[in-house]
């Protein structure tokens, strides 16, 4: 086991000290009740640590759309079909249904649904790395050597807690994506994100902690629980601290994910028609954007959807037309107008945005590489006008001509429509007060 020094086997006010006998206590009986050590963890802590947010927000849930990489905003939603040549990109703009508003031809499905969409075209930063550039955009911080900033999704966990029996963040397919930066950073590890650790894509997808283990009945599970409530009872003669009292409902909190039936069917997403999942497509990215749905309706607070690949440092347009832009036009274009058929988006924000955006002029290699200047992002639900750009870029597509938009403004901005006040100051484990976002002011066009 390593001894990460965030992990809630060791006493938070000492991150130093050694795993204590009663930690190997707790590691015992979370194997006697079957359950992995990272789900009980996970439950344990956001029992213990959960605040309670602010009443009166427009969303419910975030669903994060991540282009892990860096997408082209040439090749996505701000063509520059009149730029110069070698900059402009290989294919054409397309009309969209808002008058005037054009994207580019590989997103025919999000040119029908621009009217329920806000596009910003000058996300803009100093980042050129593609770790730091990460940690800002998933944090609202620039990057300290330091500290690591808590992401955005940890946040909402710790200020919100989770709804029954799900876990309040969720990752789709997993939390691995942005170097590691969506996740808790300083914060207790009870607040990164519970990934679900496979492809919902695949006809044998399933989720771990949901189902029991292999061989385990809910009898025996049952039995087992009531043998260890006899053992807790006895122990508590001798240890009466607070974490001792909170088991019980650390344990409790664990046994309801395991059997509750509403958890299996928020993630069971077999259940949905056949013409459902083909609208969404059938690739890793259009099923999770389809599970991100069904998370959302189940009251889960927080949902990253990964996409990775738009690195293209090379071969940039044969990438973008084949595994790239397809299936972010289809899974986000069916995610939008499925939130919106079934009441969801008015009060489900959905973002989609990466790290930054790509150089204006294709290297030599048919590439474009690293290009914080500007880069594009899209807002949805929870209140965010339809059918409108925010900011405008130069002819060349390389910088803004007005309205620049920060990773801060667009942390404040999501922080606010969920309720969570974002210069509310945070201890570190070095006892410092840090804010929860370096400064940003909300983006006044998204309602």
């Amino acid at each position: 086991m390593s001894h990460n020094t965030t992990s809630p086997l060791f006493d938070r006010h000492d991150h130093r000290s050694a795993m204590t006998r009663r930690d190997f206590v707790k590691v015992g009986t979370i194997g006697f009740l079957g359950l992995s050590l990272g789900m009980t963890d996970l439950l344990r802590m956001q029992a213990a640590f959960a605040g309670e947010g602010v009443k009166g927000a427009q969303a419910k849930s975030v669903i994060l759309l991540w282009m892990d990489g860096g997408p082209s905003q040439f090749d996505t939603f701000d063509p520059k079909p009149n730029a110069p040549s070698g900059m402009k990109s290989e294919f054409g703009a397309i009309k969209t249904n808002v008058p005037g508003l054009e994207i580019c031809e590989l997103l025919p499905e999000m040119a029908k649904v621009m009217d329920k969409v806000t596009l910003l075209r000058t996300m803009s930063h100093t980042e050129g790395a593609h770790e730091r550039a990460c940690h800002t955009l998933l944090t609202g911080w620039n990057p300290n050597p330091s500290l690591v900033y808590p992401c955005m999704g940890s946040v909402v966990s710790k200020e919100l807690g989770g709804v029954g029996a799900m876990p309040p963040y969720i990752a789709i397919p997993g939390s691995g994506f942005a170097f590691g930066y969506a996740q808790a950073g300083y914060l207790e590890a009870a607040f990164n994100p519970f990934s679900v650790g496979g492809d919902p894509n695949n006809d044998k997808f399933s989720v771990r902690d949901v189902a029991l283990p292999g061989g385990l009945t809910m009898e025996r599970l049952d039995e087992r629980r009531t043998l260890l409530q006899a053992v807790d009872t006895a122990f508590k003669r001798f240890d009466n601290t607070a974490e001792a009292r909170s088991r019980d409902e650390f344990y409790q909190r664990a046994y309801d994910m395991i059997s509750s039936p509403e958890a299996k069917k928020a993630f069971n997403i077999q259940e949905e028609k056949k013409e459902v999942r083909e609208r969404y497509g059938r690739h890793t990215f259009g099923q999770g954007c389809l599970l991100a749905r069904r998370l959302v309706e189940a009251g889960v607070r927080f949902v990253t959807v990964s996409h990775g690949g738009w690195d293209t440092h090379s071969d940039n347009a044969k990438a973008s037309k084949g595994r790239l832009v397809p299936p972010l036009d289809q899974g986000m274009s069916a995610l939008i107008e499925d939130l919106h058929q079934r009441g969801l988006l008015k009060d489900t924000l959905v973002v989609c945005m990466g790290e930054f955006g790509r150089t204006p002029q294709i290297n030599p290699l048919a590439g474009r590489d690293h290009w914080p200047n500007t880069g594009c992002a899209v807002f949805a639900g929870a209140g965010v006008p339809g059918g409108q750009v925010i900011g405008q870029t130069d002819e060349k597509g390389a910088d803004p001509k007005d309205r620049k938009v920060s990773p801060q403004d667009i942390a404040t901005t999501l922080y606010a429509k969920l309720g969570v006040h974002s210069d509310k100051f945070y201890t570190t484990p070095q006892d410092r007060p840090v804010k929860i976002v370096d400064g940003g002011t909300y983006i006044k066009e998204l309602g």
